[in-house]
């Protein structure tokens, strides 16, 4: 640099960066340099760094007991979904498939409102499930849930009243927000319903991967069991 040329911080700044030994034969620099601090107090640059560590340590302390957390939440979840899965496998009808369904959903997933709708079949259920799993025509849908199940996914968050209504039926007054899973298989199957009484259970933003899983499994044992409805499909035609 030729004599009489300024140096601005910023050359500075680069100078120490190329060069980050600089202070490691100059220790007593370290001591002299002062550096503001949050408290409004002047602090050693060595205090600095400390400061500065002991910041980052308690950042990332707090991002692995965030992981850690999360971690264990997937443990839960995923032995709740085998669980599941296991039962929607052991079933020898469709009856039974629906039956250990909706309670493995209700008292290990704590789900508040299970409802299973099923397209274009026709089924002889019995007892109260016939209240939770009904035989409907893809077309009669409403228009908004036909365009939320586009997608091979789940979908999740709040719902409209009407649409509620269609997926719950007297059960909707309860439900503030809702998961819906597209059942195919080699085609449409159908739709299973899990509404929540907690309107931030079901949020639009969550990872929907567990319940899709659920999904592809159930499709395909219903492939197993349902035969097509005659009627349905002369009406659907």
């Amino acid at each position: 640099m030729s004599e009489g040329e300024t140096i601005n911080a910023d050359q500075v700044a680069a100078w120490l960066r190329d060069h980050p030994e600089f202070f490691d034969e100059r220790p007593e620099l370290l001591e002299t340099l002062r550096l503001p601090d949050a408290r409004g107090e002047a602090v050693s640059l060595l205090e600095r760094q400390a400061s500065v560590l002991r910041t980052r340590n308690e950042e990332l302390r707090e991002r692995l007991h965030h992981l850690l957390d999360v971690a264990r939440d997937n443990d839960r979840l995923f032995d709740k979904t085998r669980n599941l899965v296991l039962r929607v496998m052991e079933a020898r009808n469709s009856e039974e498939l629906f039956r250990n369904l909706i309670d493995s959903l209700k008292q290990d997933f704590g789900s508040d409102v299970v409802s299973l709708l099923i397209y274009d079949r026709d089924l002889n259920l019995t007892g109260d499930i016939r209240g939770q799993v009904r035989c409907v025509a893809f077309s009669d849908l409403h228009e908004a849930l036909r365009n939320l199940l586009r997608g091979d996914r789940a979908v999740c968050g709040s719902l409209r009243e009407e649409e509620l209504r269609e997926l719950f039926t007297e059960a909707a007054d309860n439900v503030k927000s809702a998961a819906m899973v597209p059942l195919e298989w080699q085609g449409r199957q159908g739709l299973l319903a899990i509404g929540s009484t907690d309107p931030r259970h079901f949020r639009s933003s969550m990872d929907t991967l567990f319940l899709t899983h659920i999904g592809e499994v159930l499709s395909r044992r219903l492939a197993d069991f349902l035969q097509a409805s005659p009627a349905l499909e002369a009406k659907r035609a």
